[in-house]
């Protein structure tokens, strides 16, 4: 298949309130930018967004229940109660599990965790499961990452265990009967951070129970580190509190004594490298989430709590191993789903329903993400056991997974979930109706623009920008992820020098530019785009900008989102009609300069439109001539006066002695808003 062409758009361009912070900040326009894409509109919300640490973090007990909890805790500690920590099997429920034993062992208590076993148990509370841990001395569980909508189990408990529920799931209409609830999400609550991972709401009740021991001037950030695996993992928005979670957390990582962290790292290959949100979220944390996919989640937890190194490494080399068979079985399981895809018309399918006998149900989720990442449609995996499927659901933004599934709920057995993530269970027979009924629902509710891949990007960059204080303050706008991605840059008309494909199977390519700020492109997974992109040839590129180290060495270098060649001389001589760019004023001026030299100052917009295309090959419309003049005169670079009708006499100014920016020019700034109309018309 050929790879999807994607859209590129440009996020709108707020020249004037971009400017403005960036003086007040001493930013690069392009970082204040990317602020105000991101909702940054003003210099206190900008500096807090950039700097805040710690003094931002609000009181644990502004939680709702948050009170009771603690007390109740606190009894249970004094009577030597035993407590368990009730868990789930992704990295969220792992770290919080971790956190939560960790911080009441240091407190002395008597406690165990339980971690529920993916396959035979499923998510959340079970009754079994408390009935047991009941059975064998439990008196208190807290659970972590769940238990919000387990009513009818809490229910079945009442009386013989109490119970303390940490989410940070939607509520249900009703809640369940728990001596308290902490979450962030439930009516009555007044924290202010609403969007908390479960392993944050956890973290809030260790600070919560640190208080209260040590008094509130005892700020406990201690297992840091932990709360940004588990927050990163969980793929909830990188701003608020989250953000200055996973910026502290990422901090220690670095120097961590936990062992079990430093064991997987060393395991990663991460160990003596920066560790950044990618290198938690695609590295780090799929080890720990490959135990509770494959085998027991039980290991992650183990390995985040043992204080012995040799233990560590053991149980980090399990998760790696854990991890490498679940690539197997994804690839064994993608395999699959693109044999049956090749009895699809996939330019008809609107949504992927795809189902398999035993495929399995830890591992259907990813194989879904990865074949929406690759055909941009919204994708239904099934493993079918027994008559039922339980099914994996992926999205495309355009596409509300979760409502098209309520349209079908009379043929489901049970479902959940959000916009662009779902699960299901339905009878066998039942899936070719699913399919049917999601492509009615998608052919009503999607046009063909919906099917296509976007670019977001925050600004077209010059890369004569790009340099070492330009990556130092792009760096002040991480940790990147959900809500907070990774800025995109773009670049236009750039000479490709070189070509060439890299890595297994050559799906990289590796490009280098005619430019002597920076010349150095990775395009990752864009092998195939080779034949489309001609050397000596000027080309159009989305970008990351970051620094490259190998074997000691340390270079600029743009990891490329999409590359194409640049717009052809027909259209890129209709853009030149419309209004100057940076090239275009600088051609002028530099004309006007070498008149100046000779002595000649009389001048129509022709003459300067013939010496042009004489010097530099360029035909520039009199249009464009004329508002390249207005925008040198707003500069104070030159003055104009009229001799007689299309003459004019030039008067250049002494050159400042700061440096000028085009974009104090009101002329200039509109022009490059014309263009930018047009080029988004043409991509």
């Amino acid at each position: 298949m050929a790879r999807l062409q994607k859209a590129w758009r440009l996020f709108p361009v707020k020249r004037e309130l971009a400017s403005e912070l960036s003086r007040k900040l001493n930013i690069s326009r392009h970082i204040a930018q990317a602020l105000i894409n991101r909702g940054i509109t003003d210099e206190q919300k900008a500096v807090e967004f950039l700097y805040a640490g710690m003094e931002h973090i609000a009181d644990p007990y502004l939680l709702k229940d948050m009170g009771t909890a603690a007390l109740r805790i606190a009894h249970a500690l004094a009577a030597g109660e035993k407590i368990t920590v009730y868990g789930d099997y992704d990295v969220d429920g792992i770290t919080a599990c971790a956190i939560l034993y960790k911080t009441l062992s240091r407190l002395e208590a008597n406690v165990e965790f339980y971690i529920p076993d993916r396959q035979s148990e499923g998510y959340g509370l079970n009754i079994a499961a408390l009935n047991n841990l009941k059975q064998t001395g439990t008196t208190l569980v807290i659970t972590v990452d769940c238990g919000i909508s387990a009513i009818k189990e809490i229910e079945a408990v009442q009386g013989q265990l109490d119970i303390i529920v940490t989410d940070h799931h939607q509520p249900p209409p009703q809640l369940p009967p728990a001596l308290a609830i902490i979450n962030p999400k439930q009516p009555g609550c007044a924290y202010p951070e609403k969007n908390l991972a479960g392993v944050g709401v956890a973290f809030k009740l260790c600070q919560a129970l640190w208080q209260h021991y040590h008094g509130t001037g005892n700020n406990f950030f201690d297992y840091i580190e932990i709360v940004a695996i588990g927050t990163i993992a969980d793929i909830v928005p990188l701003t608020g509190e989250n953000r200055i979670l996973v910026k502290l957390g990422l901090n220690r990582l670095l120097t961590t004594d936990n062992p079990g962290i430093k064991a997987l790292v060393e395991v990663c290959g991460l160990t003596g490298k920066g560790i950044d949100s990618g290198s938690v979220g695609f590295v780090i944390a799929p080890r720990l989430n490959a135990v509770g996919r494959v085998s027991q989640a039980a290991a992650g937890v183990k390995l985040l709590l043992t204080n012995d190194s040799e233990y560590a490494r053991e149980l980090a080399n399990l998760l790696d191993e854990e991890n490498s068979a679940r690539q197997t079985i994804e690839k064994l399981i993608l395999a699959k789903a693109e044999e049956q895809l090749e009895t699809i018309e996939l330019s008809t399918a609107k949504v992927l329903v795809l189902a398999g006998e035993d495929w399995h149900s830890g591992v259907i989720g990813i194989v879904a993400s990865r074949l929406v990442e690759k055909y941009y449609k919204p994708v239904i995996m099934i493993s079918i056991q027994e008559g039922y499927g339980k099914g994996s659901c992926r999205s495309i933004p355009a596409f509300d997974i979760y409502t098209a599934l309520s349209r079908c709920s009379d043929i489901l057995t049970q479902f959940g979930g959000h916009h662009q993530a779902a699960g299901l269970t339905i009878p066998a027979e039942n899936i070719p109706l699913l399919r049917e009924r999601l492509q009615a629902i998608a052919t009503e509710t999607l046009s063909a623009a919906d099917y296509v891949p976007i670019l977001t990007i925050d600004s077209v960059l010059a890369l004569e920008e790009v340099n070492a204080a330009f990556i130092e303050q792009l760096a002040c706008l991480e940790p990147y992820g959900f809500a907070n991605p990774s800025p995109l840059f773009a670049c236009r008309n750039v000479k490709l020098r070189e070509k060439r494909l890299v890595g297994q199977q050559s799906r990289h390519l590796k490009l280098t530019l005619e430019h002597t700020s920076v010349n150095d492109v990775i395009a990752w997974n864009m092998g195939e785009l080779s034949d489309n992109l001609t050397c000596n040839e000027t080309i159009d590129m989305v970008f990351v900008p970051k620094y490259n180290e190998w074997q000691g060495h340390k270079k600029l270098q743009l990891t490329a989102r999409d590359v194409r060649q640049s717009l052809d001389r027909q259209t890129q001589a209709k853009l030149n009609a419309i209004a100057p760019d940076r090239d275009c004023v600088s051609q002028v001026y530099l004309t006007l300069k070498r008149y100046n030299r000779s002595g000649l100052h009389d001048l129509s917009l022709q003459n300067i439109s013939d010496n042009i295309f004489s010097n530099y090959k360029e035909t520039l419309s009199e249009r464009v001539i004329d508002l390249s003049l207005a925008i040198l005169g707003e500069l104070k670079l030159l003055t104009r006066e009229f001799v007689e009708q299309d003459v004019f006499r030039i008067h250049l100014q002494p050159a400042p002695t700061t440096k000028l920016e085009l974009t104090d020019s009101p002329t200039f700034r509109e022009s490059i808003r014309l263009r930018e109309e047009f080029l988004n018309q043409h991509i």
